[in-house]
């Protein structure tokens, strides 16, 4: 034990020795230095993002003990399994000492969003009794003219929706250190940092092309679907870094701002074709109608969410040699991330074809990374995350007017009102990253 604590010192002493370097979240390409003129940073970063989870739906169950009436419980209904993989190249100019321009142009590989029955408790499917498949009310809250009419296809093996082969939304920003502890080591590196995302990928109709049982085109793998939500983002962000011998703690916040286009997508510019569908109409006349009055022509758009974030975190150093440029850390993080209600895509969007309204929700990672930096010039870099969200709603309009002359366009019968809404739980994320760096 006695040698073991000796070697541990002993990195220690040497680390301490060495000259500080920023977190890799601090890290800003530089400038106009009498020993480095110019910066020049150039990554390739492939990303896989996996989202599971459970749907479930409010259904009337049985009354509770000593009670004569029934009360609403929450029916598993559907599985869901979101996996996107990209690839990101980026490029990071100095502009000036510690004034970083980067670029970042993102390539979808694939995106298969599906979904299937689920199981319920006693370990049967929840095909049998489905209030998807067996549902009997149209979006005005009418009788189906047909007896039963699903809300949307379930196939036998599940629905799967493919989208990729594209390229995504550009991002290119500013990140300035205030304070570098490489130039003063009395202070920490602190940064901030304004990307901006143009809507430039095509736009995603989710209810583009579908068929009678409203089944979408992009159902099929040698058919995918665009990416692109045509909306403006503004990521506001800071972080803070402090190099203290082996360890290298930092703090980051942002806060993302999203703004319409001229193109971003509203349920009422598809109304029109969902309420043509027969025999399984997807918007009611009175929707429709809707849609064209003054009170509803903006009100009845897509309602942007915001997001906030924080993560803390520590790298541990063991090795660096500062003259060879070389070093091997170890990041350990822990964020967490709020994004506020709203009427935008969610997890039944694919499925619906529409916006639906989102109840707010967390979102917790905890992240293990390491870098390898085999000079000054090339590193390699790679981590794991691993989270969760909290349950939330994924249905749930404002009906609009209590006798329905004005009734919101976006309101649906089926799902929006309370004893039928739709609830995502039991989320698990788990997402993987590798990056090739190259610096001049």
């Amino acid at each position: 034990m006695g040698r073991l604590v000796g070697v541990v010192t002993a990195i220690s002493l040497l680390v301490c020795a060495l000259p500080a370097g920023a977190a890799e979240v601090t890290r800003v390409a530089s400038s106009g230095d009498p020993d480095n003129p110019f910066d020049i940073d150039f990554s390739l970063r492939w990303e896989r993002l996996q989202k599971r989870g459970r749907i479930t739906r409010e259904v009337l169950g049985a009354p509770a003990a000593g009670s004569p009436l029934g009360r609403v419980v929450d029916r598993t209904e559907l599985r869901l399994s979101d996996v996107q993989n990209l690839v990101i190249a980026r490029v990071a100019i100095g502009l000036y000492q510690d004034l970083e321009l980067h670029v970042e142009v993102p390539y979808v590989l694939a995106r298969e969003n599906a979904w299937r029955f689920g199981l319920l408790d006693d370990g049967s499917s929840a095909a049998a009794g489905s209030t998807i498949a067996g549902n009997t009310i149209g979006p005005d809250g009418l009788p189906c003219a047909v007896g039963q009419c699903p809300i949307f296809p379930v196939g036998p093996d599940g629905t799967t929706l493919y989208q990729g082969g594209v390229a995504g939304d550009v991002k290119a920003g500013l990140a300035w250190a205030i304070f570098s502890d490489r130039r003063d080591d009395t202070k920490p590196t602190w940064v901030v940092g304004l990307d901006v995302t143009i809507p430039s990928a095509k736009l995603y109709d989710p209810a583009v092309g579908r068929d009678s049982l409203w089944l979408s085109p992009f159902s099929l793998p040698s058919r995918t679907g665009p990416v692109g939500q045509k909306i403006w983002k503004y990521d506001l962000s800071t972080a803070l870094s402090k190099r203290m011998g082996p360890l290298d703690p930092y703090f980051r916040a942002h806060l993302t701002a999203m703004q319409k286009s001229s193109s971003t997508y509203s349920n009422c510019k598809q109304v029109a074709l969902a309420a043509a569908q027969t025999p399984n109409p997807q918007a009611s006349a009175l929707a429709l109608a809707n849609c064209a009055l003054p009170q509803w022509r903006d009100k009845a758009d897509a309602r942007l969410p915001f997001e906030l974030g924080l993560a803390f975190g520590t790298e541990v150093v063991p090795y660096e040699d500062a003259v060879a440029g070389q070093k091997v850390s170890i990041d350990l993080r822990l964020s967490a991330d709020y994004t506020s209600s709203a009427r935008w895509y969610n997890e039944l969007t694919d499925a619906t074809g529409k916006l639906l309204r989102t109840d707010p929700y967390l979102t917790v990672l905890g992240t293990v990374g390491i870098v390898f930096r085999a000079s000054e010039y090339v590193a390699l870099r790679g981590s794991a995350q691993l989270g969760t969200s909290t349950a939330h709603f994924l249905t749930g309009e404002d009906p609009g007017t209590p006798d329905g002359a004005e009734q919101n366009p976006n309101f649906d019968w089926r799902y929006d009102a309370p004893g039928r809404r739709f609830r995502l739980d039991e989320i698990t994320l788990f997402n993987l990253q590798i990056t090739g760096i190259l610096q001049f």
